[in-house]
């Protein structure tokens, strides 16, 4: 059946058209105005229809996104990279493994899967992945989620250093400042931390100053705690300075950025969180966001 409505999909804009809006309805829980939109779910998938920033492209690209965050910010900010090409090998990537250690493997041009391959990986986990990356190359990703400034940017294979976690965790923390130009030219920040990404993954939403927020994603699976305060880490302050200087071509992006500590390193730039369907506590809070995003969504 899935295969069928696939193809009817791939046919037929309407069909698209359809599906998504049920999916909408479904993570949401309200029908969504694209037209005239007021949330911020909905101010997403006005972006997705009507993008003219040509910076999404080039900063939603795994590879170039990093160049332009060294002109910008510094070389410092960002995460060695040991392989970049266009395509991979398994051969290439045990003589990575051999001569630099642990690495993470990723395509360019979407939003995953990503892969961290350690010097015990086993062949069969090596072919695997490296397999499965190879084939995210074919994915026109741009088109298949309806983000136009991915389907511009040349496909290629990225490997690089694995940032080691603190003591006492097993994921590196993972920083998301969702950052909104103001009309005066200022900032509104909302911070979304995840914790333990590889094992009991949550995350909780922050203000600037890192003061709880009482919402939370819908896609979150039952049971896990919600975490509702935290320390705040060294060279906070320089996080939230290198947030807006990446922020301030754009209306709204969000900025992954990592601390480990306190060094700080640039994850990636983000211009459709959950591509415009991150299901919220309720409605008001994606109506409260949504007022957040003072600009041109289309920026």
């Amino acid at each position: 059946m899935r295969k069928i409505v696939n193809l009817i999909c791939s046919k037929s804009k309407l069909a698209r058209e359809l599906r998504y809006n049920i999916s909408f309805i479904r993570a949401t829980g309200y029908v969504p105005s694209f037209k005239n939109p007021k949330t911020y779910n909905e101010k997403i998938n006005y972006r997705k229809n009507n993008p003219k920033n040509e910076l999404f492209s080039v900063c939603s690209d795994k590879i170039k996104s990093k160049e332009y965050v060294a002109q910008k910010l510094s070389s410092d900010y960002i995460i060695e990279n040991y392989y970049v090409g266009d395509s991979i090998t398994v051969e290439k990537i045990k003589e990575i493994l051999a001569d630099k250690g642990d690495l993470l493997l990723k395509a360019n041009h979407n939003s995953g899967p990503v892969y961290l391959i350690t010097t015990e990986a086993t062949d069969d986990e090596i072919t695997r992945k490296v397999y499965d990356v190879n084939n995210q190359l074919k994915v026109d990703y741009g088109k298949q989620l309806n983000e136009p400034w991915y389907s511009d940017i040349k496909r290629g294979v990225l490997v690089e250093k694995r940032l080691s976690p603190q003591e006492g965790e097993t994921d590196v923390r993972d920083y998301k400042f969702h950052v909104f130009k103001q009309n005066d030219g200022s900032f509104k920040i909302i911070v979304q931390i995840d914790f333990e990404r590889s094992g009991n993954h949550s995350r909780s939403f922050f203000d600037d100053e890192l003061n709880w927020l009482p919402f939370y994603t819908l896609y979150a699976d039952t049971g896990v705690c919600i975490k509702t305060s935290i320390k705040m880490p060294k060279n906070y302050d320089l996080m939230l300075t290198a947030a807006k200087k990446l922020a301030e071509p754009f209306s709204y992006v969000r900025v992954d950025l990592y601390n480990v500590d306190g060094a700080i390193y640039f994850g990636e730039l983000t211009f459709a969180q959950g591509s415009g369907r991150s299901g919220l506590t309720n409605k008001a809070y994606d109506l409260w966001l949504g007022r957040l995003w003072q600009g041109d969504p289309s920026h």
